[in-house]
């Protein structure tokens, strides 16, 4: 088992050769630096991934905190097949943290028996599981993978584009992940804010999620505003972030402007150091014209990455 941290952004196609070319100049780097110790390639050939994900007719493991997927993972000589288990999962805006086991399989079937047991809800009938497993919707991309060495972190940064794919539908995948292999939370909420000139939106949503909103047909809701988002920094993130992905959906930018406002009038309250960010993004709302070009602002993301911060690592 790890325990997987990571931050999800959504990127547009025009930012994606240039920040393509900022993380190969930044790998490249490392290569020649850990050449002499090290024979461990930095960065890795672009992988086409295809994946299952599985559930009961009734979401027994949705409903108990858990993702089930297959991967075949293919370079151009192999395919691997990897089992995956996710659960309790906690995330805050676009930083997801969560318990991972991942076992090799010989094949793409599900065989839960190669995963611990204590990596399923407790009590599992696991042979009744096994029977009532079905395929409910499944993605395909192609990632494109770079290690970086930042401050004293190792950070995995991967460039999926693809589609999710249910009953005939779709939904593009165009993201960037920033996953902390080893190290602190801190460095990656730092670099992070490094490749936000890029125009990262962060987004809550895993591909999972998004698989299970195709499968239903359904849309992000409103959150609504109560007194509880005053009081505590992560409902204000998860009031922000989800009215923001809700208003980029529908593009509906008079919801995005009035809680863009309700936020500002908290942060000032608030008094944290979030300077000069603050200010600058208080002047930038004042003039929004489009969800989708503020959203993925980069003034936007570095003040809700300084929030982040804020909130788990002070």
């Amino acid at each position: 088992m790890s325990n997987e941290i990571e931050l999800k952004f959504e990127i547009n196609n025009a930012d994606i050769t240039a920040l393509q070319h900022y993380l190969n100049q930044w790998a490249h780097s490392d290569e020649l630096e850990f050449a002499a110790i090290s024979q461990q390639k930095r960065t890795f050939s672009q992988l086409t991934l295809c994946n299952t994900y599985y559930d009961t007719a009734d979401y027994y493991l949705r409903h108990h905190g858990c993702g089930l997927r297959v991967r075949a993972s293919n370079d151009s000589t192999t395919t691997h097949f990897e089992i995956t288990l996710k659960r309790d999962k906690k995330t805050i805006a676009g930083l997801h943290e969560r318990a991972e086991f991942n076992v090799d399989l010989l094949n793409s079937e599900p065989d839960l028996a190669v995963l611990p047991y204590s990596a399923l809800p407790d009590n599992c009938d696991i042979e009744r599981l096994q029977q009532d497993l079905l395929p409910l919707f499944s993605t395909d991309f192609k990632r494109q993978v770079w290690l970086i060495s930042f401050a004293s972190s190792e950070i995995e940064v991967a460039l999926d584009q693809g589609k999710i794919n249910s009953n005939g539908k779709n939904k593009i995948i165009q993201e960037v992940e920033l996953e902390l292999k080893q190290g602190n939370k801190q460095d990656l909420l730092n670099f992070a804010l490094e490749l936000s000139r890029f125009h990262l939106h962060l987004f809550s949503q895993s591909k999972a999620a998004r698989g299970y909103f195709l499968l239903e047909n359904s849309l992000h809701k409103i959150c609504q505003f109560d007194l509880q988002i005053h009081q505590d920094l992560a409902q204000l993130l998860k009031f922000w972030q989800q009215n923001e992905e809700y208003a980029l959906e529908v593009n509906n930018l008079d919801l995005y402007q009035q809680t863009l406002n309700q936020i500002n009038y908290i942060l000032i309250d608030k008094n944290l150091s979030l300077e000069p960010e603050f200010t600058q993004w208080q002047m930038a709302i004042m003039t929004i014209n489009s969800v989708e070009q503020f959203a993925f602002s980069e003034i936007n993301t570095r003040l809700k990455l300084m929030l982040i911060a804020n909130l788990t690592v002070n």
